[in-house]
C-alpha cells in the first residue's frame, strides 16, 4: 500500500474520530437548550451510538476478514452524511436517538477496525504492518485537537444545525478520501506472502481463540480507564487542587501527546515483540496514573497525565498490530472486532462509574487503583513477549 494512499487513510480516519467520537461533547450544552431536555437524556443518545457500534463491531469484522472492508467504510461515510443532514433539517428529540442510533452503524464502519483490515491485508512484512499503522493511527490521533475547537467554532459562530452540516460535509470528503486510497492501492500486493491471512479471510476461527480472553480485560480496561479519567479530568483536578482552566488545558493537550509513541513506531524497530509493545503501553498508563494520583506538586501530575496519554496511544497502535501478527490465522478482523466491541462498551462505562464511585472514593485511590490494575496487566502481558508473530 503506497504511503499516499495511507495517509489519506488516516486523514479519513482523523474526520470520522473527530465527527463520530468528538465533537458530540461540544454539541452537547446547545442541544440541551434547544431540545429542552436534560443533559443526561442529550448523552443517552451518544451512549446508543457507543453500544450499536459495539453490537456491530464483530459483524464487520468480519466482513473485513472477506475483503469488504473498502466497500463497509465508504457505505459508512455516506450513511453518516446521509443522517447527519437528516438530523439538522428535522430536528427533534426523536430524530435525536433514531440519527444517533444509525450513526453507532456508522461508527463501526468508519472507525479504525476495518482501516486496519485494510492496512494488514496490504502488508505481508510485520515491520512494514506496524509502520502503516503507526502512520494511519498518527492522523486519527488529531482528531480532537481538529475537531473540538473547530466544532466549537462553528457552535458559537452560527448555532448547532450549521455546524452538523458541516461535519457531514467533513464526512463526505472522508468517504471519498477512503474511495481515493482503497482504489489507488487496489493494484498493490504484499511484499511477502500472508498465507495465514489468505486462510483467515475464508475462515473465521470463533472459538478456542489464544489470548482472546486476556485481549478482552486487557483492552476493555484501557478504553474504561481513558474515558474515565477524561470525562472526570476536571474534578480530579480539582481535588489535586489544579484550577478548573489548567485542567481543560490538560485535557486539550492529551490528543497531542498520544502521538511521539505513534511516530517512534513509524520506524518499525519493534515489530518482533507484539506483546512486549503491550507491556509498555501498560506500564506507561500505570505510571502515568500513580503519578497523577500520588506524585506531589502540579508539575509532576502534569507529568504524570502525560505519560498516561503516551501509554494510550501506544495502546491503539499495539492492538491491530498484535491481533494481525500474532493471531493472523483466526481472522483478525472478526477478533478485532470482538476487542473493539469491548472497548466501544467499557467507554461507555467507565465515565459514569468512576463518577459515581467518586462520590465515596477520593479520586486520588481511585486512581491508584486503576494504576495497579494496569501494573497487573502489564506483567501479564510482558510474560507472553515469546509468542511468534506470522
Amino acid at each position: 500500500m503506497r504511503t499516499r494512499a495511507i495517509i489519506a487513510l488516516g486523514i479519513g480516519q482523523c474526520v470520522n474520530w473527530g465527527v463520530l467520537y468528538y465533537a458530540f461533547a461540544i454539541l452537547l450544552l446547545p442541544l440541551e437548550a434547544a431540545l429542552g431536555l436534560p443533559r443526561w437524556a442529550v448523552a443517552g443518545a451518544f451512549s446508543l451510538a457507543l453500544l450499536v457500534s459495539a453490537v456491530a463491531a464483530p459483524v464487520v469484522g468480519r466482513w473485513s476478514d472477506q475483503g469488504r472492508a473498502p466497500a463497509v467504510m465508504r457505505a459508512g461515510g455516506i450513511g453518516a452524511v446521509v443522517l447527519l443532514l437528516a438530523w439538522a433539517l428535522f430536528p427533534g428529540r426523536a430524530m435525536l436517538y433514531v440519527a444517533w442510533a444509525g450513526l453507532g452503524l456508522c461508527m463501526a464502519s468508519t472507525l479504525y477496525e476495518p482501516a486496519f483490515a485494510i492496512v494488514g491485508r496490504a502488508h505481508a512484512d510485520p515491520a512494514e504492518r506496524l509502520r502503516a499503522l503507526a502512520l494511519v493511527t498518527l492522523c486519527g490521533g488529531l482528531a480532537s485537537t481538529v475537531f473540538l475547537p473547530s466544532t466549537g467554532f462553528l457552535v458559537r459562530a452560527f448555532d448547532w444545525r450549521v455546524a452538523v452540516v458541516a461535519l457531514a460535509c467533513a464526512m463526505g470528503a472522508s468517504a471519498w478520501l477512503t474511495w481515493l486510497a482503497t482504489a489507488s492501492s487496489r493494484g498493490d500486493t504484499p511484499s511477502s506472502p500472508a498465507p495465514l491471512m489468505a486462510v483467515a479471510a475464508n475462515r473465521v476461527v470463533r472459538r478456542d481463540v489464544p489470548h482472546l480472553g486476556f485481549l478482552l480485560v486487557a483492552f476493555g480496561f484501557t478504553s474504561l480507564a481513558g474515558a474515565a479519567v477524561i470525562a472526570n479530568l476536571v474534578p480530579a483536578a480539582v481535588e489535586r487542587r489544579l484550577t478548573p482552566t489548567l485542567a481543560a488545558s490538560l485535557g486539550g493537550t492529551f490528543g497531542v501527546m498520544q502521538l511521539p509513541g505513534r511516530v517512534f513506531m513509524m520506524r518499525g524497530g519493534a515489530s518482533g515483540s507484539p506483546f512486549g509493545l503491550l507491556a509498555a503501553s501498560l506500564a506507561l498508563q500505570a505510571v502515568g496514573l500513580a503519578a497523577w494520583a500520588l506524585a506531589p506538586g502540579v508539575v509532576a501530575a502534569m507529568a504524570g497525565l502525560m505519560t498516561f496519554a503516551l501509554g494510550a496511544g501506544l495502546s491503539t497502535l499495539v492492538r491491530p498490530f498484535l491481533v494481525q501478527t500474532v493471531l493472523a490465522a483466526h481472522g483478525p478482523g472478526f477478533v478485532n472486532g470482538r476487542v473493539a466491541q469491548a472497548q466501544q462498551l467499557a467507554r461507555a462505562a467507565g465515565p459514569v462509574l468512576i463518577a459515581w464511585a467518586s462520590y465515596h472514593i477520593s479520586y486520588a485511590y481511585l486512581l491508584t487503583v486503576m494504576a495497579g490494575a494496569y501494573a497487573v496487566l502489564a506483567v501479564v502481558a510482558g510474560a507472553r513477549r515469546g509468542q511468534p508473530v506470522s
